[in-house]
């Protein structure tokens, strides 16, 4: 069975997070920085070197490419992001950049051909800096007019990112791909969280990424002397939003396991000490994996916030703000991984993801799944982000034999 080089892709990792290296042990190569410029170059390096073939989009998305004899053969596609939030961890993102690059290595200095061409990406953008999926939008034809218009890192910033890597938003545009030339797409990346970690599991096939729903609830009631109403006469807006927020949270539980349900941001207006609130609003957030079960929570939440609302003597008003869509895995490519994890005896269980990927975009317009690996107390986001060599290594092998599997 073929296996990849686990010191050259150790070795990866290592180099590449010296380029943005923090002092207490992160990496902040944010998407369009000086810091993102010299990953790419790096990346770009190690591609020539491998021999193979190095091609860069109109969204500047990077990508090593291993062709196959027919031309007109579609692209199975497998690859992540090098780009990083502020002062985060090395392996977020760039574990699956890395991987799939040296799955390609592998399969080039084995000599075996395959039915498809297969390309290892880095995708621009994905954490959010200035748009987030910046490069999977433009690559699946998602990058509207809207988006450009109103990123949520501003819209000067975006110019003058793009400048930087010499890009706009006509390019970014035409980097769209028709979905006849893709085979399927894989993506390995660090669970973020401790489902593997505390069952002992070595792999996670995700069977989905969630999807996220937002509103702003906002209670109205009646302002009032703190001290002089008395409490049962008080129409208690920030009361009424606190009932909500308890029976919300119950209720997700026990109801939608295992979606969840948050609460960001909570502001009481007129916000003084002596003063009963006359209106609060509340950011309410919540995910599950499919669209079935988002609309069912919906209902429920949105019904029970106008329920707490008429026995707390208030009203509420709700304005959605954000609708991301959920993304089934497909199933060809989820047996694909549990196939890959079983010739290689690793154990695997099937999960959703519950932050959002570059897969959740390419499944849009082909068949695609995510490899999760364990990653220390769930920690991500953080300089103390961390892998383990050998969770790093049983992942770069699911990824290269899931590879395998589905290409042909």
């Amino acid at each position: 069975m073929l296996h990849i080089n686990p010191n050259r892709l150790l070795n990866d990792l290592d180099e590449l997070a010296r380029i943005g290296a923090t002092a207490d042990g992160g990496v902040s190569r944010l998407a369009f920085s000086a810091e993102d410029v010299a990953g790419r170059a790096w990346f770009e390096a190690r591609v020539r070197e491998a021999g193979l073939h190095y091609d860069r989009d109109g969204a500047a998305n990077q990508s090593a490419v291993l062709p196959c004899a027919n031309p007109a053969a579609p692209t199975f596609v497998v690859g992540s992001h090098l780009d990083t939030v502020p002062n985060g961890g090395r392996y977020d993102g760039a574990l699956g950049v890395l991987a799939a690059l040296e799955a390609l290595r592998t399969i080039r200095e084995a000599g075996l051909e395959l039915p498809v061409h297969l390309e290892a990406i880095n995708f621009t953008d994905e954490e959010g800096t200035i748009l987030g999926e910046f490069g999977s939008f433009a690559l699946t034809g998602y990058l509207t007019d809207d988006k450009l218009a109103t990123p949520r890192g501003g819209r000067e910033a975006l110019i003058e990112g793009m400048d930087r890597l010499g890009i706009d938003f006509l390019s970014a545009k035409e980097a769209r791909r028709r979905p006849s030339t893709l085979a399927g797409f894989l993506e390995l990346h660090i669970e973020q969280g401790t489902r593997l970690e505390q069952a002992g599991i070595a792999i996670g096939a995700v069977t989905s990424i969630v999807g996220i729903r937002s509103f702003w609830l906002t209670f109205v009631g009646e302002a009032a002397h703190a001290g002089t109403r008395p409490l049962d006469e008080r129409k208690d807006a920030l009361w009424g939003a606190a009932d909500f927020i308890q029976q919300a949270r119950h209720m997700v539980r026990e109801r939608f396991h295992p979606g969840v349900v948050n609460f960001g941001q909570i502001a009481a207006v007129p916000g003084a000490f002596n003063i009963v609130p006359a209106e609060v609003q509340l950011a309410l957030e919540f995910r599950h994996g499919t669209e079935d079960h988002l609309n069912e929570m919906e209902i429920y939440l949105l019904s029970l916030a106008e329920q707490v609302a008429r026995a707390n003597h208030l009203t509420v008003r709700i304005d959605p703000v954000s609708h991301c869509t959920a993304a089934p895995s497909d199933e060809r490519m989820v047996r694909a991984i549990v196939q890959a994890a079983d010739q290689l005896g690793l154990s695997h269980q099937r999960l959703m993801s519950f932050a959002g990927h570059d897969t959740q975009t390419m499944s849009l317009i082909t068949p695609s799944a995510m490899i999760f690996v364990p990653c220390e107390a769930g920690i991500s986001h953080n300089p103390r982000e961390k892998c383990a060599e050998q969770d790093i290594l049983n992942g770069a092998n699911v990824l290269l034999q899931a590879l395998l599997i589905a290409a042909t």
